[in-house]
């Protein structure tokens, strides 16, 4: 199955605060340790939107959404 982006950007973004915590903490018990997750809609083109990934704590190296494994994409789409 495949996921469109601009829908899990979306569904991203409408999560509270308490429930991005959650969606972490939910992605860390099956053993993907993301960290953080960062929502970007570009202001020259806002029909573009990507998210970013960080595995880290204090990493300033970001995986944006489409070099993810699918399998880890996959896991990120079904919990949302």
């Amino acid at each position: 199955m495949t996921y469109d982006i601009n829908t899990i950007y979306t569904k991203y973004k409408q999560l509270t605060k308490k429930q991005r915590q959650q969606l972490l903490a939910a992605l860390q018990s099956q053993g993907i340790n993301i960290v953080k997750i960062e929502a970007y809609k570009y202001a020259d083109a806002p029909s573009i939107k990507h998210l970013f990934f960080y595995f880290a704590k204090d990493s300033k190296k970001a995986i944006p959404y489409f070099m993810l494994d699918s399998e880890v994409w996959e896991k990120i789409c079904n919990i949302l």
